[in-house]
Protein backbone atom coordinates (compact mmCIF):
# COMPACT_ATOMS: atom_id res chain seq x y z
CA UNK A 1 0.00 0.00 0.00
CA UNK A 2 1.63 3.35 -1.07
CA UNK A 3 1.87 6.31 1.38
CA UNK A 4 0.64 9.72 0.41
CA UNK A 5 2.91 12.70 0.46
CA UNK A 6 1.43 14.15 3.58
CA UNK A 7 1.79 10.79 5.41
CA UNK A 8 5.43 10.45 4.37
CA UNK A 9 6.21 14.02 5.58
CA UNK A 10 4.53 13.32 8.94
CA UNK A 11 6.42 10.05 9.41
CA UNK A 12 9.79 11.78 8.73
CA UNK A 13 9.02 14.61 11.20
CA UNK A 14 8.16 12.03 13.89
CA UNK A 15 11.42 10.15 13.34
CA UNK A 16 13.49 13.34 13.62
CA UNK A 17 11.64 14.35 16.80
CA UNK A 18 12.31 10.98 18.45
CA UNK A 19 16.02 11.18 17.59
CA UNK A 20 16.33 14.69 19.04
CA UNK A 21 14.54 13.60 22.21
CA UNK A 22 16.86 10.63 22.64
CA UNK A 23 19.98 12.87 22.32
CA UNK A 24 18.62 15.33 24.90
CA UNK A 25 17.79 12.62 27.38
CA UNK A 26 21.18 10.93 27.00
CA UNK A 27 23.05 14.18 27.64
CA UNK A 28 20.91 15.02 30.67
CA UNK A 29 21.25 11.74 32.58
CA UNK A 30 24.90 10.73 31.74
CA UNK A 31 27.53 12.72 33.80
CA UNK A 32 30.50 14.32 32.08
CA UNK A 33 33.77 12.28 32.37
CA UNK A 34 36.50 13.45 34.85
CA UNK A 35 39.71 14.22 32.90
CA UNK A 36 41.93 13.40 35.94
CA UNK A 37 40.63 9.89 36.12
CA UNK A 38 41.29 9.23 32.52
CA UNK A 39 45.15 9.31 33.12
CA UNK A 40 46.53 5.76 33.61
CA UNK A 41 48.80 4.97 36.66
CA UNK A 42 52.24 3.44 35.75
CA UNK A 43 53.24 -0.02 37.25
CA UNK A 44 56.87 -0.62 38.44
CA UNK A 45 58.35 -3.91 37.14
CA UNK A 46 61.80 -5.32 38.21
CA UNK A 47 63.66 -8.27 36.67
CA UNK A 48 65.80 -10.65 38.84
CA UNK A 49 68.96 -11.92 37.20
CA UNK A 50 70.18 -14.51 39.83
CA UNK A 51 67.81 -17.34 40.83
CA UNK A 52 68.53 -19.58 43.87
CA UNK A 53 68.97 -23.22 42.87
CA UNK A 54 68.65 -24.67 46.40
CA UNK A 55 65.81 -24.40 48.89
CA UNK A 56 66.48 -22.00 51.77
CA UNK A 57 63.87 -23.64 54.06
CA UNK A 58 65.17 -24.70 57.54
CA UNK A 59 66.17 -28.38 58.03
CA UNK A 60 63.57 -30.31 60.02
CA UNK A 61 65.08 -31.84 63.19
CA UNK A 62 64.18 -35.48 64.03
CA UNK A 63 65.54 -35.44 67.57
CA UNK A 64 63.18 -36.18 70.44
CA UNK A 65 62.13 -33.24 72.51
CA UNK A 66 62.63 -35.16 75.74
CA UNK A 67 66.35 -35.68 75.00
CA UNK A 68 66.89 -31.94 74.57
CA UNK A 69 64.95 -30.97 77.66
CA UNK A 70 66.50 -33.65 79.90
CA UNK A 71 69.97 -34.78 78.80
CA UNK A 72 70.45 -36.87 81.99
CA UNK A 73 68.11 -39.85 82.36
CA UNK A 74 66.10 -39.89 85.56
CA UNK A 75 66.45 -42.96 87.82
CA UNK A 76 63.51 -45.42 87.53
CA UNK A 77 60.92 -45.16 90.23
CA UNK A 78 60.99 -48.10 92.71
CA UNK A 79 58.05 -50.46 92.43
CA UNK A 80 55.89 -50.36 95.52
CA UNK A 81 53.89 -53.42 96.60
CA UNK A 82 50.14 -52.95 97.08
CA UNK A 83 49.11 -52.48 100.70
CA UNK A 84 48.05 -55.69 102.44
CA UNK A 85 44.34 -55.87 103.34
CA UNK A 86 43.71 -55.27 106.98
CA UNK A 87 41.55 -57.94 108.73
CA UNK A 88 38.16 -56.84 109.97
CA UNK A 89 38.16 -56.03 113.64
CA UNK A 90 36.58 -58.78 115.72
CA UNK A 91 33.72 -57.76 117.99
CA UNK A 92 34.71 -57.65 121.59
CA UNK A 93 32.64 -60.09 123.64
CA UNK A 94 30.88 -58.57 126.56
CA UNK A 95 31.72 -60.18 129.89
CA UNK A 96 28.91 -62.35 131.21
CA UNK A 97 27.84 -61.78 134.79
CA UNK A 98 28.89 -64.54 137.16
CA UNK A 99 25.84 -66.60 138.23
CA UNK A 100 25.23 -66.67 141.99
CA UNK A 101 26.31 -69.80 143.76
CA UNK A 102 23.42 -72.15 144.66
CA UNK A 103 22.56 -72.36 148.31
CA UNK A 104 23.09 -75.96 149.55
CA UNK A 105 19.76 -77.58 150.47
CA UNK A 106 19.43 -79.14 153.89
CA UNK A 107 20.08 -82.84 154.07
CA UNK A 108 16.84 -84.71 153.37
CA UNK A 109 16.20 -88.10 154.81
CA UNK A 110 16.01 -90.83 152.17
CA UNK A 111 12.53 -92.36 151.66
CA UNK A 112 12.17 -95.96 152.72
CA UNK A 113 12.47 -98.42 149.86
CA UNK A 114 9.31 -100.28 148.94
CA UNK A 115 9.41 -103.89 147.78
CA UNK A 116 8.90 -104.30 144.01
CA UNK A 117 5.38 -105.30 142.94
CA UNK A 118 4.97 -108.80 141.64
CA UNK A 119 3.91 -108.98 137.97
CA UNK A 120 0.44 -110.39 137.34
CA UNK A 121 0.38 -113.74 135.59
CA UNK A 122 -0.20 -113.38 131.87
CA UNK A 123 -3.51 -114.75 130.59
CA UNK A 124 -3.27 -117.56 128.14
CA UNK A 125 -4.28 -116.43 124.60
CA UNK A 126 -7.61 -117.79 123.47
CA UNK A 127 -7.43 -120.21 120.61
CA UNK A 128 -8.94 -118.84 117.44
CA UNK A 129 -10.68 -121.21 115.04
CA UNK A 130 -8.88 -121.63 111.73
CA UNK A 131 -10.08 -119.22 109.07
CA UNK A 132 -11.41 -120.53 105.82
CA UNK A 133 -10.48 -119.10 102.47
CA UNK A 134 -13.74 -117.60 101.12
CA UNK A 135 -13.79 -116.38 97.52
CA UNK A 136 -16.85 -114.80 95.90
CA UNK A 137 -17.91 -115.85 92.42
CA UNK A 138 -20.88 -115.36 90.13
CA UNK A 139 -22.26 -118.82 91.03
CA UNK A 140 -22.54 -118.07 94.80
CA UNK A 141 -19.66 -120.48 95.54
CA UNK A 142 -18.26 -119.78 98.98
CA UNK A 143 -20.82 -117.13 100.07
CA UNK A 144 -22.24 -119.30 102.84
CA UNK A 145 -18.84 -120.65 103.92
CA UNK A 146 -17.48 -119.14 107.12
CA UNK A 147 -20.74 -117.68 108.45
CA UNK A 148 -20.57 -119.80 111.64
CA UNK A 149 -17.51 -121.50 113.15
CA UNK A 150 -19.50 -123.89 115.39
CA UNK A 151 -22.64 -125.91 114.71
CA UNK A 152 -25.84 -124.50 116.23
CA UNK A 153 -27.75 -126.43 118.91
CA UNK A 154 -31.21 -125.21 117.85
CA UNK A 155 -33.90 -127.57 116.56
CA UNK A 156 -35.34 -125.17 113.95
CA UNK A 157 -35.27 -126.45 110.40
CA UNK A 158 -35.31 -122.96 108.84
CA UNK A 159 -31.78 -121.49 108.66
CA UNK A 160 -31.32 -118.13 110.39
CA UNK A 161 -31.43 -115.01 108.26
CA UNK A 162 -28.06 -113.42 107.48
CA UNK A 163 -27.25 -109.85 106.53
CA UNK A 164 -26.27 -109.57 102.86
CA UNK A 165 -23.47 -107.12 102.15
CA UNK A 166 -22.67 -105.51 98.78
CA UNK A 167 -20.58 -108.49 97.67
CA UNK A 168 -23.36 -110.97 98.52
CA UNK A 169 -26.02 -108.89 96.73
CA UNK A 170 -23.82 -108.61 93.63
CA UNK A 171 -23.33 -112.38 93.64
CA UNK A 172 -27.09 -112.99 94.03
CA UNK A 173 -27.87 -110.77 91.02
CA UNK A 174 -25.29 -112.59 88.91
CA UNK A 175 -26.71 -116.00 89.97
CA UNK A 176 -30.29 -114.99 89.09
CA UNK A 177 -29.16 -113.74 85.66
CA UNK A 178 -27.25 -117.00 85.12
CA UNK A 179 -30.33 -119.14 85.86
CA UNK A 180 -32.58 -117.05 83.57
CA UNK A 181 -30.16 -116.85 80.61
CA UNK A 182 -30.72 -120.41 79.21
CA UNK A 183 -34.47 -119.67 78.81
CA UNK A 184 -34.07 -116.19 77.25
CA UNK A 185 -34.40 -115.81 73.44
CA UNK A 186 -34.01 -112.12 72.48
CA UNK A 187 -35.76 -110.87 69.33
CA UNK A 188 -33.76 -109.69 66.33
CA UNK A 189 -34.23 -106.62 64.20
CA UNK A 190 -33.38 -102.92 64.00
CA UNK A 191 -32.36 -101.28 67.30
CA UNK A 192 -33.07 -104.44 69.32
CA UNK A 193 -29.71 -103.97 71.06
CA UNK A 194 -31.12 -100.84 72.72
CA UNK A 195 -33.97 -102.70 74.47
CA UNK A 196 -33.66 -103.36 78.23
CA UNK A 197 -36.51 -105.50 79.63
CA UNK A 198 -36.82 -105.86 83.43
CA UNK A 199 -39.08 -108.53 85.02
CA UNK A 200 -39.97 -107.94 88.70
CA UNK A 201 -41.44 -110.92 90.64
CA UNK A 202 -41.77 -112.05 94.28
CA UNK A 203 -40.41 -115.48 95.27
CA UNK A 204 -41.27 -117.95 98.01
CA UNK A 205 -38.61 -119.46 100.27
CA UNK A 206 -38.39 -122.50 98.01
CA UNK A 207 -37.65 -120.27 94.98
CA UNK A 208 -41.04 -120.56 93.33
CA UNK A 209 -43.01 -117.57 92.03
CA UNK A 210 -45.15 -115.86 94.67
CA UNK A 211 -46.69 -113.19 92.38
CA UNK A 212 -47.34 -112.39 88.76
CA UNK A 213 -44.35 -110.91 86.93
CA UNK A 214 -44.38 -107.17 86.18
CA UNK A 215 -42.49 -105.95 83.11
CA UNK A 216 -40.82 -102.56 82.50
CA UNK A 217 -38.86 -101.64 79.40
CA UNK A 218 -36.43 -98.92 78.22
CA UNK A 219 -34.80 -98.13 74.85
CA UNK A 220 -38.01 -98.37 72.80
CA UNK A 221 -37.83 -96.55 69.43
CA UNK A 222 -39.99 -96.39 66.33
CA UNK A 223 -37.71 -98.95 64.68
CA UNK A 224 -37.93 -101.59 67.45
CA UNK A 225 -41.46 -101.00 68.75
CA UNK A 226 -42.70 -104.30 67.26
CA UNK A 227 -39.73 -106.23 68.71
CA UNK A 228 -40.29 -104.55 72.10
CA UNK A 229 -43.64 -106.31 72.61
CA UNK A 230 -42.06 -109.64 71.62
CA UNK A 231 -39.19 -109.03 74.07
CA UNK A 232 -41.65 -108.50 76.96
CA UNK A 233 -43.42 -111.78 76.23
CA UNK A 234 -40.16 -113.76 75.99
CA UNK A 235 -38.78 -112.17 79.20
CA UNK A 236 -41.83 -113.28 81.26
CA UNK A 237 -41.59 -116.77 79.77
CA UNK A 238 -37.86 -117.01 80.64
CA UNK A 239 -38.51 -116.12 84.31
CA UNK A 240 -41.36 -118.64 84.58
CA UNK A 241 -39.18 -121.41 83.07
CA UNK A 242 -36.27 -120.60 85.41
CA UNK A 243 -38.44 -121.03 88.54
CA UNK A 244 -38.00 -122.40 91.10
CA UNK A 245 -34.74 -120.50 91.63
CA UNK A 246 -32.00 -122.22 93.63
CA UNK A 247 -30.68 -119.54 96.04
CA UNK A 248 -29.24 -119.69 99.63
CA UNK A 249 -32.10 -119.72 102.16
CA UNK A 250 -30.25 -117.63 104.81
CA UNK A 251 -30.28 -114.67 102.38
CA UNK A 252 -33.99 -114.93 101.64
CA UNK A 253 -34.59 -111.30 102.69
CA UNK A 254 -32.17 -110.22 99.93
CA UNK A 255 -33.73 -112.27 97.09
CA UNK A 256 -37.40 -112.60 98.03
CA UNK A 257 -38.07 -109.99 95.29
CA UNK A 258 -35.96 -110.27 92.14
CA UNK A 259 -35.79 -108.08 89.02
CA UNK A 260 -33.52 -109.60 86.37
CA UNK A 261 -32.71 -107.37 83.38
CA UNK A 262 -32.85 -109.10 79.99
CA UNK A 263 -31.23 -107.72 76.84
CA UNK A 264 -29.73 -108.92 73.57
CA UNK A 265 -26.18 -109.70 74.76
CA UNK A 266 -27.19 -111.44 78.02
Amino acid sequence: MALTRSEAVGLGVAAVGHAALFVLLAGYFLPAPNPDKLVSTPIAVSFAEDVGLESQAPVVSHEEVAAKLSPVEAPPEPETAPPEPQPDPQPVAKPQPTPPKPVPAPDAKPAPKQPPAKPAPAAAPAKQPPKRDVRASGALDGIVAGLASQPTKGKATTPPAATAGPAVRSALVAEIQRQVKPHWAPPTGADTDKLRTTVTVALNRDGSLASEPRVTQTGVTDSNRTQAALARERAVRAVRLAAPFKLPAQFYDAWKTIAPVLYEDL
